[in-house]
């Protein structure tokens, strides 16, 4: 009689789980190599050179999980990723691309807190407590971004939340996404109406400008309406804490008895934090308006980032419909050319839509036929409403 197999078994759900989490851990390592490669300041490169070695542990621990169980992984590591984000980092700095990396440390980090009840391996599970602690100390990457030494101790330096680049990500992925689906739309649509392919070319040019700056001028004034907003807020906490500095420690040392410390505890802690005016009024506009200093976004930087962004997004279907008249020339009476364009931008589309995968957790194609499906429905509304026209 055979003796029983003495290799631990995982279930299709265990193995799709951990085949994940190395996956995500891998390419997380790779992400913070490659930006420490590209990071100048020597705190921040020294801090990602630690986040790719705590990643590259929790992939070799799942690595083990799966090999004790028999199951082999791919020698592929996925380097597209990391590659992106260098690129994003050495054109708008390595704040944005900590902020995106940060998005994908969170995804990791809800994947493996639903395989706390999910995973019935145990080894597995014990895999999962030692580095969920881990992962959530090092939920804020961004906090490495490179900034000037302000004359701080490391360890105080390495504390600090530096949110600089979440808004330009978003004013990214609208620029992009505004100005290929407009552009894409007036191009549908002025073709519809018209035969003259210059017609239609002035058209989609007019359209890509008048959106890049439009984005621009919107992203700009709303990030600085945004920015005095908190100002006047800061402005008005600044003249409480001169005119009534009882009453606003009163209000810090409840907000802390609030958090679970002694009335003794949290006086201690008011008492050192008021010593200092603008320690005093940044922890008073945190804690009691849920307002962060570091939070305040450049507004001419996030009107250039989404100008920028808005055009390239815009250039994609003038492109697409230049390449189809030298392709087609008159042939068609322009159609061909505008058929062209579409394709160009529905290749585009679902792309970016694959892309968005990686920070939102779904699936990269079903978010990929989300953004085409949206450019596919401006395009044939606005090319209707041009065949209308053109018709009457």
């Amino acid at each position: 009689m055979a003796a029983p197999s003495t290799t631990p078994s995982l279930s299709d759900s265990d193995i799709k789980s951990l085949r994940s989490n190395w996956a995500g851990e891998t390419r997380m390592a790779d992400v913070y190599e490659t930006l420490a490669e590209v990071a100048t300041n020597p705190r921040a490169r020294k801090r990602l050179k630690v986040l790719a070695e705590t990643e590259r542990r929790h992939a070799q621990a799942w690595a083990e999980v799966l090999a004790s169980c028999g199951i082999k992984l791919s020698n592929r590591r996925p380097y597209v990723t990391a590659r992106l984000l260098a690129m994003l980092a050495r054109v708008v700095g390595i704040g944005p691309a900590l902020a995106l990396a940060g998005l994908a440390e969170g995804q990791v980090l809800r994947s493996y807190l639903s395989q706390v009840s999910t995973v019935t391996n145990q080894q597995a599970q014990g895999v999962l407590r030692r580095v969920l602690p881990e992962e959530l100390d090092h939920q804020s990457p961004d906090e490495v971004a490179e900034r000037p030494d302000d004359g701080r101790s490391e360890q105080a330096a390495d504390e600090e939340w530096h949110g600089g680049g979440a808004e330009s990500i978003r004013n990214v992925i609208y620029g992009v996404n505004d100005g290929l689906t407009a552009t894409l739309g007036v191009l549908a649509g002025v073709g519809g109406a018209s035969i003259d392919p210059r017609v239609v070319l002035i058209g989609g040019l007019s359209a890509m400008v008048a959106s890049g700056v439009s984005m621009a001028g919107g992203a700009y004034l709303a990030t600085k309406s945004q920015r005095e907003v908190f100002e006047g807020q800061l402005a008005r906490e600044a003249a409480e804490i001169e005119a009534m500095p009882e009453l606003e420690k009163a209000e810090l040392i409840d907000i802390y008895r609030s958090k679970g410390l002694t009335t003794e505890e949290a006086k201690t802690i008011v008492d050192r934090i008021t010593k200092d005016k603008k320690v005093w009024l940044e922890t008073q506009a945190r804690e009691e308006l849920g307002l962060d200093v570091s939070q305040f976004e450049n507004p001419a930087r996030e009107g250039l980032v989404a100008g920028i962004s808005t055009l390239v997004g815009g250039a994609i279907p003038v492109v697409g419909y230049l390449v189809g008249r030298l392709l087609v020339g008159s042939q068609f009476s322009g159609f061909g050319s505008l058929a062209i364009a579409f394709v160009f931008c529905a290749v585009f589309l679902f792309l970016i839509g694959s892309a968005r995968s990686f920070f939102t957790g779904k699936g990269g194609v079903r978010s990929g036929f989300e953004m085409l499906g949206v450019g596919t429905l401006v395009a044939a509304l606005t090319y209707g409403v041009g065949v209308l026209f053109r018709a009457s």
